[in-house]
């Protein structure tokens, strides 16, 4: 199968690696078949391989996987920046990082019009705490103009869905009603029946 065959490449030809690539394989055919699930999309099965290389442990569902991926890439920020912070949980990086709320509505308004590089943005490095990068570019006044975009569209999304959690339970309800539209497949499955890049 094409999963195995990555993740044995991944973690290389020890017999350690063997033991690590062995024990996922395990975790990932019986209790997180979720994840197992997604793994077909390469940009997942290569954050899972990562976060358990770095933490010793696969994540559990989809949430935790991108949970720890902010906490590993905000970790990383702070180290680059000489600052030792101690990051465990995503709490963490929420109480660390108040100005995350900030991003996360911007990746929310970003969701909703349909964008993924912003422009004429006034922010700081401190202030992405690495989840971003930035492009810069000289402006016809002499000038340099930068255009910010997310690490990848997925944690994008990601923060913009912390956004709708921090709505009134209402209006996270009036959210997903709007852009989740549900259906049966051939098979009689409950499913989304639309993309999440659709509006109905």
């Amino acid at each position: 199968e094409e999963i195995e065959q990555f993740i044995r490449k991944y973690y290389g030809e020890s017999s350690r690696s063997d033991s690590v690539a062995d024990a996922l394989l395990a975790r990932l055919n019986s209790t997180l078949h979720r994840i197992k699930a997604m793994c077909f999309i390469p940009l997942i099965l290569l954050m899972t391989c990562f976060v358990n290389n770095v933490r010793d442990t696969p994540p559990d569902t989809i949430s935790d996987l991108f949970k720890s991926i902010i906490c590993l890439t905000v970790k990383r920020h702070f180290e680059k920046n000489g600052v030792e912070m101690e990051i465990v949980s995503f709490e963490d990086v929420l109480r660390l990082c108040p100005r995350l709320i900030k991003l996360s509505q911007l990746a929310l308004d970003g969701v909703l019009k349909d964008v993924i590089i912003f422009h004429n943005l006034e922010l700081s490095e401190d202030d992405h705490f690495g989840l971003m990068n930035c492009i810069s570019f000289p402006n016809v006044f002499g000038g340099v103009t930068g255009s910010y975009h997310f690490l990848h569209r997925i944690v994008q999304e990601f923060l913009a869905a912390c956004a709708v959690k921090q709505l009134p339970v209402e209006e996270q309800g009036k959210f997903w009603k709007e852009r989740l539209v549900l259906g049966y497949n051939k098979r009689g499955d409950f499913v989304l029946s639309n993309s999440s890049y659709e509006m109905p």
